[in-house]
């Protein structure tokens, strides 16, 4: 039996993506999508010179002669076209949003001032200097800067963007298309009445959420019995119309792990099948490539805390890089107590994040009882990845963070 170590399964799982195709989808159903073009401005933003609020535009040389009084000659309005100031000693009344007329190069705010008989007259006091009220043409960005990079996550900040400079249709990369697959007789459904021997399936479910909220949506659920003939039919249906297939249980050393022996009967190369790791030792992956289109097949372990962290630790990365995602690395937490764990495994510790008054964020370790131990593991917010190299990790010692998906 091979058993290597968490960054070998890392490096050949990361050696056999490639990244999906992209797709050109209207702005409407962009939401949520991976973004897979570059988008720069098509003009300066602002286009024009803008009022910031509601006044007067005038010279600001006419203000430092010594003027204080100035006779309004029109009105510019948002959405109307610019209009110019010929007489210097006199001014424009101007909306928030309008272009500031040509020669004009300050706006006073109406509370700053008094409008009567068509005479504006400061108020005593007001501080005023060159470019006041004005936001400059092209002062958030000139025409042609680059405004998003292909990777990003499309949401409304995004979009909005996107909106701006005129794109009704965006490329993006391809939804992944993901089938969730528990195997085992001893599952039922989970509005079923369990008999003593059986337990409700949960992994499949949970599986699916994550995979959800962590933006992957085209998520299909199945099961298979405990039989070899039915895994292989199954399995082999699946892999027709899917780009990741997970599958939960069956895969290590009991007399009805079926799915490494089906797998191979269909085609699917083994990368590895064990890791030096806790929880989650018996992970499998390999991947098969029909007509050039590659599929990656994710074994999971059937226990709930070794399923959902693999899940975490190996499945989602490998998502985010097949859909061209902007890499987001762990977050490095330190440890709030001393914590011992003699084998020579890396092990996947659960943990409940605080923050002290400094804005260092502590991780305090929730050790679950056993890879089944679900329960305790909803009271955590993610696991901290301590090395195999290690048998006493100090308090204070910092460790990579991986979040639940939620």
């Amino acid at each position: 039996m091979l058993v290597i170590s968490v960054e070998a399964a890392q490096q050949k799982i990361f050696e056999r993506l490639a990244p999906l195709s992209s797709e050109l989808i209207k702005i409407e159903a962009a939401n949520g999508r991976v973004l897979a073009e570059q988008l720069q401005s098509d003009r300066n933003l602002p286009p024009f010179n803008r009022s910031t609020f509601d006044g007067v535009a005038l010279c600001y040389k006419s203000v430092a002669r010594g003027l204080r009084s100035f006779p309004v000659i029109g009105t510019a309005y948002a959405g109307s076209p610019r209009i110019e100031l010929n007489n210097l000693d006199s001014c424009v009344e101007i909306m928030t949003g309008a272009p500031v007329p040509e020669n004009a190069s300050c706006v006073i705010k109406i509370e700053d001032l008094k409008l009567e008989d068509g005479i504006a007259t400061l108020n005593d006091g007001v501080d005023l200097f060159e470019g006041v009220g004005i936001h400059l043409l092209g002062s958030d960005c000139p025409a042609g800067n680059v405004l998003l990079k292909p990777g990003c996550t499309l949401s409304a900040k995004e979009l909005s963007i996107a909106a701006s400079i005129g794109k009704s249709q965006l490329l993006v990369s391809q939804i992944p298309r993901i089938s969730i697959v528990t195997t085992g007789d001893e599952l039922v459904d989970v509005c079923a009445s369990p008999l003593p021997h059986q337990i409700r399936r949960s992994n499949d479910l949970a599986l699916q959420f994550a995979l959800q909220s962590a933006g992957y949506q085209n998520v299909s659920r199945h099961h298979i019995l405990d039989n070899l003939a039915e895994t292989e039919t199954t399995v082999q249906s699946i892999l027709q119309d899917t780009d990741i297939l997970i599958l939960a249980g069956g895969v290590s050393k009991g007399k009805r792990d079926f799915l490494p022996a089906a797998l191979e009967s269909v085609g699917v190369a083994k990368a590895f099948q064990w890791v030096s790791q806790r929880p989650g030792k018996p992970l499998w992956f390999g991947d098969v490539d029909r007509n050039g289109k590659r599929t990656l097949v994710f074994a999971l372990p059937g226990n709930p805390v070794s399923c959902f962290t693999c899940l975490h630790r190996f499945v989602l990365p490998a998502l985010a890089e097949i859909t061209s995602k902007s890499a987001c690395p762990p977050q490095i937490v330190k440890l709030r107590s001393e914590f011992s764990f003699a084998p020579p495994l890396t092990l996947f510790l659960p943990v409940s994040l605080s923050c002290d008054e400094t804005g260092q964020i502590w991780a305090a370790p929730l050790p679950f009882n056993t890879s089944g131990d679900f329960i305790s593991v909803a009271q955590t917010q993610g696991f901290v990845e301590l090395p195999c190299s290690e048998s006493v990790f100090p308090e204070g010692s910092s460790h990579r963070f991986y979040k639940w998906s939620v």
